[in-house]
């Protein structure tokens, strides 16, 4: 195997754990000389041994160094296998993965909690059908009680596919998320309506609007635009324009009763 390419990736290995460039540049030499007295290493860093005794002691704390079993003023300063180094990467993988999970059940609570204040507005442009699908499934990770959809919903679901949509209101009946959706008066507001109970939804429809082929829907502090036809999505999140959008949903909601 290519040499650089161990050093590499043993580099970032150390890095990922949070070691410095300074017990990176130890832990790297100390492995290729093996057991080493403290004035050895000192003169391969170039440092004075104070400092090389503080760069062992971060070491340390990472669980990456020990000293011999010798005593004290001849004692060998040895650092851990790479074998321990993948073992803490593993650890930390499995930390990471543990709060992962942890943040997408907990992140419909927090982003109520969230208050924008003056901070900017986020706009996002989605332009092909794989990444329209990803942020539309990621609907249900941010959702906490409910979701409004408004527009062309026949449109929005010839474009993503019966199945794609079957499959994502199994997800939110499972999660226990309601959704309204306000949309124009079809065969499809008619399929929607009969399994609403089930579904866990309540279907309205649109009254003296002219037609149109686009839609946007509504959760958290965020608005998803659709545009099926190109296709396009726009995600804003901002609370201000998502409050404003929701008052203009509610206001048609409450005359299409």
């Amino acid at each position: 195997m290519d040499t650089k390419l161990v050093k590499e990736n043993l580099y970032t290995s150390l890095k990922e754990l949070g070691l410095t460039e300074l017990e990176i540049n130890l832990y790297t030499i100390s492995l290729l000389l093996g057991p080493s007295p403290i004035s050895s290493l000192a003169g391969h860093i170039k440092m004075s041994r104070p400092n090389v005794y503080k760069i062992i002691r971060g070491l340390e704390k990472h669980g990456l160094a020990k000293y011999s079993d010798q005593k004290r003023y001849s004692r060998h300063f040895i650092v851990e296998s790479p074998t321990v180094v993948l073992e803490k990467l593993r650890e930390k993988k499995e930390m990471i993965s543990k709060l992962d999970n942890e943040i997408v059940f907990a992140l419909p609570e927090l982003l109520s909690m969230y208050h924008q204040g003056e901070g900017p507005t986020k706009v996002k442009i989605i332009q092909d059908r794989e990444n329209y699908l990803k942020y539309y499934n990621g609907i249900l990770d941010e959702a906490k009680d409910e979701i409004l959809f408004f527009g062309a919903a026949n449109e929005f679901i010839n474009f993503i596919g019966w199945e794609t949509e079957k499959n994502w209101i199994k997800k939110r009946v499972k999660k226990e998320i309601f959704i309204k959706i306000l949309i124009f008066s079809d065969e499809l507001a008619s399929e929607f309506k009969k399994s609403d109970k089930d579904e866990m939804r309540e279907t309205r429809t649109l009254k003296n609007l002219a037609p149109f082929s686009t839609s946007f829907q509504l959760w958290a502090n965020k608005i998803m635009i659709w545009q099926p036809k190109t296709p396009l999505a726009v995600l804003i999140e901002d609370e201000y324009i998502t409050n404003m959008l929701k008052s203009v949903f509610d206001h048609l909601w409450k005359k299409s009763s």
